[in-house]
């Protein structure tokens, strides 16, 4: 195999330079505002389903604020059925949810409509039944930090913490959490879902910035979007911590011991998946896993081949093979070479 040098490599994998935050304007005026209140819905204490009613439908134009939602359905805070423009919502929290925010209806896509200029600051959802949040139908620049979800611990199939999906684009997330969105009841035969954070082929412009996910059922970070960037997240105890899919740069990103909580699928650090042959840039990636943590660190399982570059990494997962192949061989890049880098692992190769 020829070595490319670090040049020709993010040359060739279309990273470089890295993308830049989104810039979003500040709002100068609101015309609804909705400051201090408290929300109670119909969904009964430990509820499953969709049911339980929408305390906002949200408007352009509007700020939400300091607010207190509990026992809601599908949506506590809805932005659907019109295209909204200058959303903002910060300082409020949410328990006992099948969805905090929704903006991207599953059951009745003729309500899906564009947010633009939102921002979602400090907001904490706690026994979520299905997401934290759901951001689709074209919205464009959105800038979501310091938000926190907790799943119930036995969330619907497909629960996902952050959810980005059709034709979204040009979003942050920063320092942002997602924790225990698990599926609970498939079968120990079937494959459980349940992601941490999610996008899909059709968004773009997508950005993670020190955020977390823990204690979920699949991915971590489950990312099919084209040019991903993700810089300083940390993935801990998910089955796959980060599940890739197309092209990205991972900067400082950390994995810890990944762990398989039911279903079928093994678990892994960094998995790579699908059939466009995933690209992806690893700038001093941090591994961490005890001696009986099995799991490999590279795990290659797309149909067609994978190239990584993988640049001054500190690897210690003493009972882990560093790469796992199932599938066509990969194209691995070192930089410095491979014996040059902090790696301590069992076997080079499963």
């Amino acid at each position: 195999m020829a070595h490319l040098s670090r040049r020709d490599f993010a040359r060739s994998a279309l990273l470089l330079p890295a993308m830049a935050p989104a810039r979003l304007l500040a709002a100068t005026a609101y015309g609804t505002v909705v400051n201090g209140q408290t929300f109670q819905g119909a969904r009964p204490p430990g509820g499953t389903g969709d049911l339980g009613g929408t305390a906002i439908n949200a408007v352009s134009n509007t700020l939400v604020e300091s607010c207190h939602f509990s026992n809601f359905g599908d949506g506590a805070v809805c932005l659907l059925d019109q295209a909204i423009d200058n959303f903002t919502m910060k300082d409020c929290d949410g328990d006992n949810l099948y969805c905090f925010i929704n903006n991207l209806s599953w059951t009745d896509p003729s309500r899906n409509a564009p947010v633009t200029n939102f921002t979602f600051s400090r907001i904490t959802g706690t026994n979520l039944e299905r997401n934290m949040m759901r951001i689709g139908a074209a919205s464009a620049h959105g800038l979501i930090e310091d938000v926190v979800g907790h799943g119930n611990g036995n969330c619907d199939d497909y629960c996902v913490g952050f959810q980005t999906a059709n034709n979204a684009q040009d979003i942050a997330y920063k320092r942002c959490e997602a924790h225990d969105f698990a599926e609970a009841r498939r079968s120990p035969s079937q494959y459980w879902n349940g992601d941490g954070f999610s996008d899909e082929r059709t968004n773009r412009l997508i950005r993670y910035y020190g955020c977390l996910a823990s204690g979920c059922t699949d991915g971590g970070f489950d990312t099919k979007s084209a040019g991903v960037y993700l810089a300083d997240c940390r993935s801990v105890g998910n089955k796959r911590n980060f599940r890739l899919w197309n092209t990205g740069s991972l900067i400082r990103c950390t994995s810890e011991e990944p762990v398989k909580l039911g279903g079928t699928g093994e678990a892994a650090h960094f998995s790579f998946f699908g059939g466009s042959g995933p690209v992806y840039i690893f700038d001093r990636p941090v591994v961490r896993a005890s001696a009986n943590n099995t799991a490999p660190v590279f795990l290659f399982m797309s149909t067609t081949r994978t190239s990584i570059g993988i640049y001054n990494a500190d690897i210690d997962a003493p009972g882990a093979p560093l790469i796992k192949v199932i599938g066509p061989e990969p194209s691995v890049h070192w930089y410095p070479d491979r014996p040059q880098q902090n790696i301590r692992v069992a076997t080079l190769r499963a």
